[in-house]
């Protein structure tokens, strides 16, 4: 059970005191002993309270008495605080809005039965926290709801100033109080400041408000309601008043707050037995515990050996190290010796390349000067082939035009033939021109008729090809252009790898001289640059080794701007690099990456399969990273033949196979195998790289593969020029069809005139045979003029002749100084290849030099990486020897350490003893330090035991001593109590002549009246209130209210209806008294209601009547 707390204060003549009582529930053995209840109460005989008592009342009589006369000299002013001002009710009982401003001192609350005067009271007790029932008008709020509303709202305003004044800089001359209600059966509370700003909600807040003032709305005594009021007046017994009486002066309640700490004093008794056997418990179990602890010490000697091994063993780790150390040392020793040879070979592997260096510059030089020397020669011989081209060219037009004059000459041979033989038949004709000649000449004319139809249908025809022969010319000229366009280009393809071929034999085993100045600019500064976090990496193409220089143009090509590109680790060296680019003009990708290495073990083809990632040694992990991630080096295959790759790829998906590179019958070309977005195989075309390599490979491979791509593309344009002076010699065919066609044309236009003629002068002689005899004689004219067309051909043909000798007599000598230009070329090429020859001597040399000169400042780099692995290695032994030292120090100071011992062996020795050691502790119960910390457990667990017991009978103690010293003020504070009580009865009976006294038994818990009417039986003790008439009854318990409102401090008193069954007699002096008792209350707020008319009462200042 969770300890319990109960605070209360108590007020004593302006001294506080507190009290705590706690109590709790041991964990502990319980103990089924119970000790019989304690009584508080201090013995009392009657003589001695009745002695008392008169004491009391003589005491409280005369300074009455004295009390009395201050009152009627001092005047009652109005109290600073802690008194209502206003009182609002909206939609309350009968009320729709009530809003009533109390006055400072005493109000008089007038109206008539029902006019809603008691809602006065109801609402400022339920408005200041009061219950509901509280009030005997209804069980709940919503029952305080007007009818036809939902919900309702009460305020009360309590005046807040002077020196006493509660939180005045927080609320200000006055506190309002709120309470909103409604039928659904919310309720909230709203207390404000002065200016109505909302201050708090809480109802904690609102008792503290009535705390601090004392407003005892739940008092019965304090705010008298009608019922309330109506019961005490008339019908109360004397156990109803006592009872009145103890809750209006707030003694019922301390007495049930001492009860409850006379409860708590019990538990606590019926602890401390509890208590008392656990520390017994505890105390047998301590001094057991303290036996085998004294018995656990005889082990020590044990201890103390296993102790000395530990020591030991802890020193022998420390000797391992040391030797590894040694041997470590060793090792550094002869990796320094073999960088000293190193550096030795160096040196002179480097005179014997400068010396080769030296000896190829110069062959370059010589190969450049011979190289130079051809270049005239070859002009001139271009120059000389294109006019033997010209003289070709025209000699085969020469050909075409011979054999057209030969055609035209057989024709006028032919024409000659034709015209004789007509002159013949005309004689033959002459001869014959009896009755059957017009027969025959009409047979004739019609057989010519037909020849001269067929001629011109072959005219037509003929006419009709030439379209064809136009559109084949068109298209044969077409083809020659285009055939010049590959020409060209090869020309400049030979020529920049002529080019490359010069500079290859130029920088051959330098590739660095091989970048741009611009590079060159670019790397000077980041060598110089010393801010890099880490060097840049760059150019790619510098850290990549081909061990197989066929694959170079293709993985050039397909490694594209990847092998110019920078590789930096940070963002911070990235811009630092792009600002070197931009000042040297050097602009190329800038690749950021990690130092994680990739691991392609599992994810690379089968071994069989030659990747690129295998083709290629690549010296640092950042560069090799780079290209798989972005060319996927390791799953990419090289295959030589382009179907043996097409055969593999087409095989089925191969295991992490992305890609494969073929070549083609081309040198330097090749093609890229994939597979599409549908699965399918695709096939690129990679065309052969013309720059200068850019990755590390065999020199002189790469001078003999550029020779012969240089070759191969010149046998390459000798077949595209053959192939063009084909398509030339077609173009000249082509037009010399269309000029035979012409001819022959013309010749069919001649035989078809002619064949026209012979029909028509057949026809003419027939028409008319009179003038026949004219027509041999045009024959004849005929025949002279074709002889005379034959001259001139023969005329034409031999100048033709002429013209055609002299071509062949240039053509001849233009055949001879090409001859001779071969010749010159040849002498001057034998010379390039031995220039060439001496320089890839040369060259080789130099490489064997470089490489002989690299392999040295290799074997150095590598001794120096070497020297510092070791080194660290070494160190990071040297940090073991000092951890494991610092750590044996620690456990212990050093020992020496048995020869032949291992840690393994005295660790089997601190078994073996540890064992023994266990075996006693077993026969103990556990080690010497489990018996140690039993002996603290248990020791703790006694002592706390121990204190907790001590505690709480001290606790008890004072709690004894508190609650008898409270009984005894208790009972002094109720005797003072009721003396005042009784002394001021006593004065307000006075008041009327009346005498009686007022009998208290706290024991039998009775409070009772006797009072006197008479004045003059001064021998009788007085009536019992039964035997009174009304009112007088009524006004001896108005009398007994007031003497009770006397001896409470509440600053505000309410009562309803008090003159209800009194007659006018008695009630005007029973209002006298009460506002006397009023006034002499200093400071005291007064609420009376009454149906009554206050018309015989005088209403002074400090008087107020509200209608």
């Amino acid at each position: 059970m969770a300890p319990e707390k109960r605070r209360r204060v108590t007020e004593d003549d302006g001294e506080t005191e507190i009290l705590d009582v706690e109590s709790a529930s041991s964990s502990l053995q319980q103990v089924s002993r119970k000790k019989p209840r304690i009584s508080y109460d201090e013995p009392e005989s009657s003589g001695h309270s009745d002695s008392s008592d008169d004491e009391f009342f003589q005491e409280h009589a005369s300074q009455f008495a004295t009390q009395q006369q201050s009152k009627h000299t001092a005047e009652n002013l109005p109290a600073d605080n802690g008194i209502i001002e206003t009182v609002t009710c909206i939609n309350f009982m009968c009320h729709g809005f009530l809003e009533i401003n109390l006055g400072p001192l005493i109000n008089f609350i007038i109206g008539h039965n029902g006019s809603g005067k008691s809602a006065v009271l109801t609402a400022i007790t339920i408005c200041l926290g009061g219950k509901a029932t509280s009030t005997n008008r209804g069980q709940s709020l919503k029952s305080f709801i007007k009818e036809g509303e939902e919900t309702a709202m009460l305020s009360v305003k309590i005046k807040n100033r002077g020196n006493s004044a509660y939180q005045q800089d927080v609320f200000g001359n006055a506190i309002i109080v709120e309470r909103h209600f409604s039928r659904s059966g919310s309720s909230n509370f709203k207390i404000k400041n002065s200016v109505g700003r909302l201050i708090s909600a809480r109802k904690g807040d609102l008792d503290d408000i009535c705390d601090f003032f004392a407003l005892q709305i739940d008092n019965p005594m304090n705010v008298l309601t009608q019922d309330m009021a109506r019961q005490f007046l008339n019908n109360s017994s004397p156990a109803e008043k006592y009872k009145f009486f103890m809750k209006g002066t707030q003694l019922e309640h301390l007495d049930g707050d001492y009860l409850i700490v006379e409860n708590n004093v019990d538990i606590i008794e019926q602890d401390l037995w509890k208590k008392a056997a656990d520390v017994q418990v505890f105390e047998s179990e301590l001094q057991k515990a303290r036996e085998l602890h004294g018995l656990s010490e005889k082990q020590d000697v044990l201890r103390e050996r296993i102790q000395t091994l530990g020591y030991m063993m802890a020193w022998a780790q420390v000797e391992e190290v040391e030797e590894k150390l040694a041997r470590e040392d060793e090792k550094l020793r002869c990796i320094v010796n073999k960088i000293t040879t190193s550096e030795m070979n160096a040196v002179s592997f480097g005179e014997a390349f400068d010396q080769t260096e030296q000896s190829c510059n110069r062959a370059a030089s010589a190969l450049h000067e011979v190289q130079t020397a051809l270049v005239p020669l070859q002009k001139e011989k271009d120059a000389a082939k294109k006019e033997f081209d010209r003289l070709k060219a025209e000699q085969m037009g020469l050909h075409t035009d011979q054999r057209s004059i030969e055609e035209e000459l057989r024709a006028a041979e032919a024409g000659i033939k034709r015209t004789q033989n007509d002159i013949d038949e005309e004689h033959k004709r002459l001869s014959d021109a009896d009755g059957g000649g017009h027969a025959m000449r009409r047979r004739e004319i019609d057989q010519k008729r037909e020849e001269a139809e067929a001629a011109k249908i072959r005219v037509q025809d003929h006419g009709d090809r030439r379209q064809t022969l136009l559109d084949n010319r068109k298209r044969a000229d077409d083809d020659y252009q285009q055939s010049q366009n590959p020409i060209k280009a090869q020309r400049r393809e030979i020529k920049e790898k002529e080019t490359r071929f010069s500079s290859l034999m130029r920088d051959q085993g330098q590739q660095q001289q091989s970048v741009s100045a611009n590079m060159a600019r670019l790397l000077s500064a980041i060598r110089q640059d010393k801010n890099f976090l880490q060097k840049p990496l760059g150019p790619l193409g510098n850290h990549v080794r081909l061990l197989k220089p066929v694959w170079s143009s293709v993985l050039e090509k397909s490694f594209g701007g990847s092998l110019d590109a920078f590789i930096v680790t940070s963002k911070q060296d990235q811009n630092r690099l792009s600002d070197h680019m931009h000042r040297c003009n050097c602009s190329v990708q800038i690749l950021i990456g990690n130092n994680r290495r990739i691991d392609t073990a599992g994810k690379e083809p089968d071994e069989h399969f030659n990747t690129v990632l295998r083709s290629v040694e690549i010296d640092d992990d950042l560069v090799r990273k780079q290209l798989i991630l972005q060319h996927g080096i390791d799953q990419t295959v090289l295959i030589e033949d382009r179907e043996t790759a097409i055969d593999t790829m087409n095989s089925g998906r191969v295991n992490n196979l992305r890609q494969c590179f073929a070549l083609t019958n081309k040198r330097g070309e090749g093609v890229r195998l994939g597979y599409g977005f549908g699965g399918g195989l695709s096939q690129t075309h990679m065309p052969a790289w013309n720059g200068l390599p850019r990755m590390k490979t065999d020199i002189e491979y790469q001078i003999n593969a550029q020779c012969e791509i240089i070759q191969s593309a010149k046998a390459e344009l000798n077949q595209l020029e053959q192939s063009s002076k084909e398509k030339q010699n077609h173009l000249v065919k082509c037009e010399q069809a269309i000029k035979k066609h012409a001819q022959e044309t013309e010749h069919l236009k001649i035989e078809m005139q002619r064949a026209e003629t012979i029909v028509d002068d057949l026809q003419d002689a027939l028409d008319q045979d009179s003038i026949e005899e004219g027509r041999l004689e045009a024959l004849k004219q005929q025949l002279k003029e074709a002889q005379e067309e034959k001259k001139t051909h023969g005329k034409q043909y031999e100048e033709f002749i002429v013209v055609k000798d002299r071509n062949n007599i240039a053509l001849k000598n233009s055949r001879s100084e090409m001859s001779r230009m071969d010749r010159g070329l040849e002498e001057a090429n034998a010379k390039i290849r031995k220039a060439d020859t001496k320089a890839t001597n040369a060259s080789n040399q130099r490489a064997a030099a470089l490489r002989d000169k690299n392999a040295a400042i290799e074997a150095v780099e590598t001794g120096k990486r070497e020297r510092e692995q070791q080194r660290e290695e070494r160190d990071a032994h040297q940090e073991t020897v000092n951890s494991f030292t610092r750590d044996a120090e620690a456990f212990c100071p050093r020992v020496p350490v048995d020869p032949g011992a291992t840690c393994e062996s005295l660790e089997e020795k601190m078994d073996k003893i540890q064992s023994d050691l266990e075996k006693m502790e077993k026969r103990v119960g556990g080690t010497r330090g489990e018996m140690a910390d039993a002996v603290a457990r248990t020791f703790e667990a006694y002592d706390r035991a121990k204190k907790e017991t001590q505690d709480i009978e001290e606790l008890a103690q004072v709690l004894k001593e508190t609650l008898v010293n409270r009984r005894s003020r208790w009972k002094m504070f109720q005797r003072h109590i009721t003396a005042r009580a009784r002394v001021q009865f006593m004065y307000l009976l006075s008041e009327r002549g009346f005498r009686g006294q007022l009998q208290a038994n706290h024991k039998q818990k009775a409070l009772d009246l006797k009072v006197e009417p008479d004045e003059t039986l001064k021998a009788n003790q007085g009536r019992k209130t039964m035997t009174l008439s009304g009112g007088e009854k009524s006004f001896s318990t108005i009398c007994l209210l007031l003497a009770l409102w006397e001896a409470m401090g509440a600053p505000i008193r309410c009562l309803d209806e008090f003159d209800v069954f009194m007659d006018s007699v008695n009630r005007e002096i029973s209002m006298k008294m009460m506002i006397d008792n009023a006034r002499s209350s200093m400071g005291k707020q007064f609420v009376l209601i009454t149906p009554q008319a206050m018309g015989n009462v005088g209403f002074d200042p400090d008087i107020k009547c509200i209608r």
